[in-house]
């Protein structure tokens, strides 16, 4: 269409494209949400594991030996520790999964600020050990990188996918027709 802009031409087809750029579907978006859920019921089963702790110091229930010996503590207990895996297992998983649109990109990096202009990093995201193919290290000799690191890494790279996708894409026979 002479006279529009190209990067226009470029979103209009990829858009239209399936499974294109523009697509509402990015599956970082369903992460992000589970992740955000998940970081929810962690803290209720953590304020749940307090208010048992708290009721039986307070009642003069707690075993001698400490609350940490009370049943009910220790089931309150292993549902926080699950809760917390889970939570875990998905601030890794908002690393492994690239978002596939600009959208998702946005939605990214807006929840992780969000995410630590709210609470503390460390609550939301576990301390990252290097060892899944992921978040391993690039150089031999790089230091630890912060869960901050990985996901610009992840942003970045969906970008640049992204960029030689509208590349190719403008390069293409479809684009020519548009």
């Amino acid at each position: 269409m002479p006279g529009t802009p190209p990067l226009m031409l470029a979103e209009k087809a990829v858009s239209s494209a399936p499974g294109g750029l523009m697509n509402t579907r990015d599956p970082i978006i369903a992460v992000i949400e589970a992740h955000r859920r998940a970081c929810v019921d962690t803290r209720a089963a953590f304020e749940h594991q307090s208010a048992i702790e708290n009721a039986l110091v307070a009642g003069g229930r707690a075993p001698p030996d400490g609350v940490e010996n009370d049943t009910q503590w220790l089931a309150a207990n292993d549902a926080a520790a699950e809760a917390l895996a889970v939570q875990d297992d998905l601030a890794v998983k908002l690393l492994e999964t690239q978002p596939t649109t600009i959208a998702g990109a946005i939605a990214l990096l807006t929840y992780y600020v969000d995410v630590v202009t709210t609470m503390l990093p460390e609550v939301a995201f576990p301390e990252l050990d290097g060892n899944r193919p992921s978040i391993e290290s690039k150089l031999i000799n790089e230091p630890r990188r912060d869960f901050a690191y990985f996901i610009i890494r992840n942003v970045a790279a969906a970008l640049s996918s992204m960029t030689t996708a509208v590349a190719m894409l403008m390069n293409s026979e479809f684009y020519m027709t548009v």
